[in-house]
């Protein structure tokens, strides 16, 4: 995949709404998740790392230079552009928890 392709995957995640930034309180904490074509990825921008398996196989192999999921969110916050999502802190752990127990059934 190239460079503009992954630029326009980005780009249409963006367009779609399907960038999210969870934001839990009172804490603050935050999750940023992208909705992709076979699930929900958990993506760490700072950390330049994303659950999905492109980014496990790919990127990190250096295959690519990063999946769509990461890149789209290094581009919504830039632009933002992204759904926040607020939700109580007693909620953090069973969201985290559920994105990464998704991760498992992929593999």
């Amino acid at each position: 995949m190239t460079t503009e392709e992954l630029d326009y995957k980005a780009l249409e995640a963006i367009r779609e709404k399907r960038v999210k930034l969870y934001i839990f309180k009172p804490s603050g904490r935050r999750l940023w998740i992208v909705v992709g074509r076979h699930g929900r990825y958990l993506v760490l921008p700072k950390a330049e790392y994303c659950t999905c398996n492109d980014f496990f196989f790919r990127v990190i192999s250096g295959e690519k230079p990063s999946c769509y999921h990461l890149l789209a969110v290094k581009k919504s916050i830039q632009e933002e552009k992204y759904s926040i999502i607020e939700k109580e802190d007693t909620s953090y752990m069973r969201i985290l928890e559920d994105l990464l127990d998704k991760r498992g059934e992929e593999a």
